[in-house]
């Protein structure tokens, strides 16, 4: 779609109705003309007409027109038109006038009324009025016509005087237009020509400047603004707490490394080599979750899809898979609440990735022989809940730990603290949501994460 000027949309808006009506009033103007002109010289031209039905004589019963030449030539002289005319009777024929004078396609109802009618006579269009007068035995029809050239110079100048000052005041109003439009649209060329100038990395936002209607526009601007400094934000926070928590697992193996190199003991050079698995296990896992994260950022959200799952299905799944790990940690790990009907919206990966990292939230962070229970229950809304038995999480620190990198203090797991991070991102993702209570059996953690239902 090729981009349009708002200053040209607005000048085609206003200009083209502007002469719409500037056509419109024409045509009424060059109508009105018409029918006046048309009175006044019809009101002339029946004039004529009685006052040549005046001059009739009646000689031995018989009508009879005597005009002399001068009075004649008087009649029908005019310095524009050319006038005709023809006095007939019914029963005698023409008294007077012209023989050929064309007939009236009728009469008016009464005598010495006016009946005016349009044709063409010698060549030329005319306008004519025929009136009958009354006689004891007779019937006189006074017939008189005359030119156009009076009627449609009287039409034009009318219509030419009209539309003439309209012409001008609609161009003076288009020019009016067109310097308001401009003016109007200032603040906005201000805003635009501020956005240009400045540099990228400049994310200062723009003052609430010019008119009520530009400040929507800067209020949204600014608002996108301060997103993107907060996300800028965290984003240099998650790359500096990441540079961190990646620094010592990698100090470590690279110490445990060198150590297994320079060991020719074969227990202490096995020992080592211990630990640099345990270390690679560890970088791994932080590997993992990061790549988790990054996948459930807001600024990939867009290319998650998200379809309908039946989350008991899934949640059961995932504990059977984490089974035979929490065994090896002497813990006891198993599901109950809904076998399926749990329907939601989300991305399977990332569902799966979810409660993965509840379980082993539960599993790290709990003492030996802790016991985990994996729960779905589809009421209103779906349901997740992982509780276990182990040290629970202070009231004051339920909020925090969903944070990135945030580990309670004195807690013996060896996690990195992005575990509910991410376990809220994915949640937050499918529409859901995530909290962490008391567990029901009064020692523990219980964390829920609730879902609207969707559509199977």
């Amino acid at each position: 779609m090729v981009p349009t000027s708002l200053h040209r949309q607005l000048i085609y808006r206003l200009t083209v109705p502007l002469i719409m009506l500037l056509v419109i009033d024409g045509l009424i103007s060059y109508g009105l003309a018409l029918h006046f002109s048309r009175r006044a010289y019809d009101a002339i031209l029946y004039d004529s007409a009685r006052s040549l039905a005046t001059q009739v004589k009646f000689v031995a019963g018989r009508a009879t027109l005597d005009l002399p030449r001068a009075a004649l030539e008087i009649f029908e002289w005019d310095v524009m038109d050319r006038t005709f005319f023809a006095v007939n009777s019914e029963r005698h024929g023409l008294i007077l006038g012209h023989r050929d004078f064309p007939k009236a396609p009728a009469l008016a109802s009464g005598d010495l009324e006016p009946y005016f009618f349009n044709s063409d006579f010698q060549g030329e269009a005319i306008r004519a009025v025929v009136i009958r007068l009354p006689t004891p035995s007779d019937v006189i029809l006074v017939e008189v016509g005359e030119t156009l050239a009076k009627r449609r110079g009287l039409t034009t100048e009318v219509l030419v005087s009209m539309l003439m000052p309209q012409i001008v005041l609609v161009f003076a109003a288009v020019m009016l237009l067109w310097q308001g439009i401009r003016g109007g649209l200032a603040p906005l060329e201000a805003v635009a020509a501020e956005i240009e100038r400045r540099d990228p990395g400049d994310l200062r936002p723009f003052p609430d400047a010019g008119p009520t209607e530009v400040r929507p526009l800067t209020t949204a601007l600014n608002a996108k603004l301060r997103a993107l400094t907060a996300a800028q934000a965290s984003q240099r926070r998650f790359i500096s707490n990441a540079a961190h928590q990646l620094r010592s697992p990698l100090a470590a193996l690279q110490v445990q490394t060198e150590r297994a190199l320079r060991e020719s003991e074969p227990e202490i050079h096995a020992k080592a080599l211990e630990h640099v698995v345990t270390g690679v296990r560890r970088v791994a896992h932080l590997a993992r979750q990061l790549l988790t994260l990054a996948r459930a950022e807001p600024d990939v959200t867009a290319s998650a899809r998200l379809e309908p799952l039946d989350l008991a299905a899934v949640a059961r799944e995932v504990t059977a898979e984490w089974v035979p790990q929490a065994l090896a940690q002497g813990a006891d790990l198993g599901f109950a609440g809904d076998e399926s009907g749990a329907i939601i919206q989300a991305d399977a990966a990332l569902l799966r990735e979810m409660i993965a990292n509840l379980i082993d939230n539960a599993l790290r962070y709990g003492d030996k022989g802790v016991r985990v229970t994996v729960e779905v229950h589809a009421a209103q809304e779906i349901g997740l809940f992982v509780e276990d038995d182990g040290p629970g999480i202070p009231l004051e620190a339920r909020e925090s730990v969903f944070d990135r990198f945030v580990r309670l203090p004195g807690s013996h797991g060896d996690g990195c603290g992005l575990g509910l991070a991410i376990v809220l991102e994915i949640a937050t993702l499918c529409r859901g949501r995530a909290a962490i209570r008391d567990a029901v059996s009064g020692k523990g953690t219980r964390v829920e994460v609730m879902f609207p239902r969707g559509l199977a």
